[in-house]
């Protein structure tokens, strides 16, 4: 009668992947793809995607991530710009996160702040710098740290 979701990823590409670091690759360095990118291996260094952006099981970003769709299974340590942005239970991130739509699976785990956009952005794009925060004694952002759970 109802469909269930489990056990299916919350992120299919609508196309076929077009670039994939393999397990064994390590990029040192800036990736930039107009359509869609799979991450099983390690990049240093910025991921820009105007697609859809995978970072796999495998798979390890050390750098700034923007895309339009993206989808976390492993590791990434850098800040997210992403218009949809999909957690799954093994997903790591340590850094900021700037999205529109968010979606996270029991079990993943984050470090960072978030900050939820109305419109569309260019993820291409970072938002500009965020105010300096208030002189200790008044009402402070303090980090997040958010383990998800049912």
């Amino acid at each position: 009668m109802f469909n269930s979701r489990k056990n299916k990823p919350a992120l299919v590409p609508s196309k076929q992947i077009d670039t994939v670091i393999a397990q064994h690759c390590k990029l040192e360095g800036d990736l930039d793809t107009e359509n869609s990118v799979k991450v099983d291996g390690v990049i240093h260094g910025t991921l820009r995607c105007k697609g859809c952006s995978i970072i796999g099981e495998t798979g390890q970003v050390k750098g700034d991530v923007h895309s339009a769709e993206l989808l976390v299974i492993g590791k990434l340590e850098g800040n997210v710009f992403a218009e949809n942005l999909y957690l799954h239970a093994t997903a790591y991130i340590a850094g900021n996160i700037t999205t529109r739509t968010l979606q996270v699976e029991t079990g993943a785990r984050y470090s960072g702040t978030v900050t939820m956009r109305d419109q569309p952005d260019n993820v291409l794009t970072p938002p500009a710098p965020a105010p300096a925060l208030p002189a200790a004694g008044s009402e402070q952002r303090a980090s997040l740290f958010w383990a998800a759970s049912e």
